[in-house]
């Protein structure tokens, strides 16, 4: 495996060369899709008109321009058409509002903002509504609802948005009930469409509620970041400003289908009983005649960077086509077979998508370290070759751990019990991130800037006498204490 021997001639060192390339190849990946700069990348400045795909917006009149940003990735979204604006002249009045979680709140740099940058942060809870969710849902309503004829309105939509952006449908259920209902749809087991056609149709800001409260614009443009899958770029927060190509009765499917009757509040039961619940706006309704929206970026982009990136580190690579999305074991099993089936010599595959788990415990960890433990047990002396799995969520976090995801190879499990840890029993406590943390085998990332769901990078190759090796790997990697400090991406 020459490609990996950068650090000497040990089976290790070879392979731990390979492991950091995984790393970087991650950390290249992510920081190539930053939301900013791929707004930047879609928007221009020519003759004096902010340019935003196919709609050019004048920067001078006696309109407002409003840009209206929710999701994880809503302040680097915003500051995307800031530095786009940069110096051009601009003399109509400039009203911006961004809904971002807590820790993607921050203020810009002194003197980065121009006078007309009238903007406001609120932040709002994910994965469950909060109450600041609640006030971004009625301050984003209320600004949206206030817009008149000479207003130009662009909406800045990123994964995220249908928690941290929240608004009950009155007087069909409250505040409250809407959190609850949130909560068990989130551990349902349901997939996310099935989630969203739920969500749309009882909230008063989802599913093109808010294009419908800013229905006296003169244009609406939305941006999105897509987590979701490209052709169903409409689900990213729930599509508050498009068109919802849901319905009621697909509502009722879900309901159905996922045993959830027991649980809509009250109001919600009568209001389908008497057909008084109303229908979300479609396409072809006259408030999205001067609609039109745009996908600026999706896991595609981040698959193809890491491509780039692997070839760069003189790997042979290349991508899977097809997602990887469905229910974790599903998952795994696609990476084991493409593990056992991998050609001689070194190769990188590169694969994407999201995959459902259902936590049972109450651990620290997340889909991605969850995905990567999961496969390590599942190829447990199987393999006649080493080889490496990297999984990580873009937006940098995974679950409620501190990482954003996790590393394991060949040697992993007997690493983890020569250090007396149970990756099985981790499993069932949903304490995937304790257990890779002890190895030294969590990424961590800053703040990325970006959410276009996760990445999966798969490194197998051909070691002659990989067998005699693994024992030798496991000493020279195994944690030498419970309080080794792990080792991180930087």
């Amino acid at each position: 495996m020459k490609a990996l021997a950068d650090k000497g001639s040990g089976g290790s060192d070879r392979w731990d060369a390979g492991a950091e390339r995984l790393r970087t190849v991650a950390r290249e990946a992510v920081r190539a899709c930053h939301a900013g700069e791929a707004v930047q990348r879609f928007c221009r400045i020519e003759r004096g008109r902010l340019v935003v795909g196919d709609r050019a917006l004048s920067l001078r009149g006696r309109g407002r321009l409003v840009l209206i940003a929710f999701g994880k990735a809503a302040a680097e979204m915003s500051d995307g058409i800031m530095k786009t604006m940069g110096e051009a002249a601009v003399d109509r009045p400039l009203r911006t509002m961004v809904i971002a979680p807590r820790a993607a709140e921050r203020e810009p740099a002194r003197g980065s903002v121009p006078e007309w940058w009238n903007k406001s942060r609120l932040t709002g809870g994910h994965p469950l509504p909060s109450p600041g969710s609640y006030r971004a849902g009625r301050e984003t309503l209320r600004l949206a609802s206030g817009l008149r004829a000479n207003d130009d309105v662009i909406f800045l939509a990123s994964g995220g948005g249908s928690a941290l952006m929240a608004a009950p449908l009155a007087p069909f259920l409250g505040n409250r009930e809407k959190t609850e209902l949130h909560r068990f749809l989130v551990v349902s087991g349901a997939p996310i469409g099935s989630i969203n056609t739920v969500r749309r149709h009882l909230s008063a800001v989802k599913g093109g509620r808010l294009a419908a409260a800013a229905r006296r614009a003169k244009t609406q443009t939305t941006l999105v970041l897509c987590d979701v899958d490209p052709e169903r770029f409409d689900e990213v927060a729930s599509g508050p400003s498009l068109p919802d190509p849901t319905t009621l009765d697909g509502m009722i499917a879900v309901i159905d289908r996922h045993g959830l009757p027991t649980l809509l509040p009250p109001g919600v039961l009568q209001g389908l009983r008497d057909g008084s619940l109303p229908e979300t706006p479609k396409r072809g309704d006259a408030i999205f005649r001067r609609s039109s929206a745009h996908l600026i970026l999706s896991n595609q982009d981040l698959r193809d960077a890491a491509v780039r990136q692997g070839l760069a580190q003189g790997l042979p690579t290349e991508a899977m086509p097809r997602d990887l999305t469905g229910p974790v074991e599903q998952g795994v099993e696609i990476v084991a077979r493409a593990i056992e089936a991998a050609p001689p010599g070194t190769r990188l595959l590169v694969m994407g998508g999201e995959l459902v788990t259902s936590p049972a415990g109450a651990g620290r960890g997340g889909r991605a370290q969850e995905t990567a433990l999961r496969l390590a047990l599942r190829m447990e002396r199987l393999s006649l070759r080493p080889w490496a799995f990297l999984a990580i969520g873009s937006d940098g976090v995974d679950g409620n751990s501190p990482a954003a995801g996790g590393l394991v190879d060949w040697t992993t499990l007997e690493r983890a019990r020569r250090a007396r840890l149970d990756p099985s029993a981790a499993l069932e406590a949903a304490d995937s991130h304790r257990l890779l943390d002890r190895l030294r085998d969590t990424i961590v990332l800053p703040p990325t800037g970006t959410n276009v769901r996760d990445l999966y990078l798969l490194l197998t190759g051909g070691i002659a006498g990989a067998r005699r090796r693994v024992r030798r790997a496991a000493e020279d990697r195994a944690p030498s204490s419970p309080g080794t400090e792990s080792r991180r991406s930087r």
